[in-house]
């Protein structure tokens, strides 16, 4: 908390400046008995506390920005980042964001690789070095301690993904009708299980067959920006089916009602383990399967990162820009030379 509540009293004969320090009363002697020269030490006081920064602790900070993050981040986001604050908390304790330093990003590091992947540690890594440049823009921290340091080395692994015959498989064995609609829904059109549980019919363009993936007042997209994904024909038949629950606003409903993201996740899964699928395979897989494809196919990575909305294309090339090696024969072939 910031030092406050300065004042001058005298004591055997000196003057002492007494102030509020983390809730605590304290007192500091001027070393003089003259009010004209304890004035002035207490003006130099006042200045050297304002120029020092402020220790604001993380559980603090914390409570702070998950009071902004709700207004400008996805709920899965903000858990994120609620997690991470609470892991790092637990690690170190409830320090202010000034003691922070690279090697608390070191140690977090090497503790938390020990008990999940690389990429689980690095999405909590880059919550922590974004949260620290909100510290920085909101004047708590002169410079981010997190700025330049070096992300866990992720192994090459491709996502995992569905084949058109597991798809089909799965489809053939779904009993419920709304839960199948969304399957196929999301392996033709690579939307997020949250855009299409929150789909809603005025985001959809029925006319010119395009989908519009938004935020609205209830749910926020990944990266908070509008995407425009086309309809293919399958999509294009499975809304008109939809059609007559209109009523209800959403695109995808159970009796009348929203469907929750969590019904969605715990029924698919139940569905793949009954198959004896790989168990790395879940909702999230069919997005990847659509993206996969889409690569086997030829469509190139600029095309495909733009219908799953990646805002960075490096991040579709890294998954998969290795499906595509059969593709690079045409281009290849383009150098010619004359041989004897």
């Amino acid at each position: 908390m910031p030092t406050s509540n300065f004042s001058l009293f005298k004591k055997n004969g000196y003057y002492y400046i007494q102030f509020v320090d983390d809730g605590k009363r304290k007192q500091r002697s001027t070393h003089t008995t003259n009010k004209a020269e304890a004035l002035k030490t207490l003006g130099d006081f006042k200045q050297l506390v304002r120029d020092q920064p402020k220790r604001k602790l993380i559980s603090d900070f914390a409570s702070e920005f998950a009071e902004y993050a709700k207004g400008n981040y996805a709920i899965g986001t903000i858990e994120i980042y609620q997690s991470t604050f609470k892991l790092f908390q637990g690690r170190f304790g409830d320090i202010s964001l000034t003691e922070i330093t690279p090697q608390h990003w070191d140690i977090y590091k090497v503790h938390r690789l020990q008990k999940v992947s690389a990429h689980t540690v690095n999405i909590e890594l880059r919550s922590m070095k974004a949260a620290l440049n909100t510290a920085l823009r909101w004047r708590i921290l002169d410079e981010n301690p997190f700025a330049r340091l070096r992300l866990a080395q992720v192994p090459d692994i491709a996502p995992v993904f569905f084949t058109r015959e597991q798809v089909e498989k799965l489809l053939s064995v779904i009993t419920e009708t709304w839960l199948r609609e969304i399957v196929l829904f999301a392996v033709v059109t690579g939307m997020r299980r949250g855009e299409i549980t929150n789909l809603q019919w005025k985001d959809l363009d029925m006319k010119n067959k395009l989908i519009t993936v938004q935020s609205s007042a209830t749910f926020r997209t990944k990266s908070g920006r509008r995407r425009i994904v086309p309809m293919n024909d399958i999509a294009f038949i499975i809304l008109s089916k939809c059609y007559d629950r209109a009523a209800s606003g959403y695109v995808f409903t159970l009796n009348n009602g929203k469907i929750l993201d969590s019904w969605v996740a715990d029924k698919f899964k139940r569905y793949v383990k009954a198959l004896n699928m790989d168990p790395r395979l879940h909702f999230h897989s069919l997005r990847h399967s659509f993206a996969s494809w889409l690569a086997y196919m030829g469509v190139s990575i600029y095309q495909i990162s733009k219908l799953l909305g990646h805002v960075d294309v490096k991040v579709t090339q890294a998954y998969y820009a290795h499906l595509q090696p059969e593709q690079m024969h045409e281009t290849v072939n383009k150098i010619h030379l004359q041989l004897n």
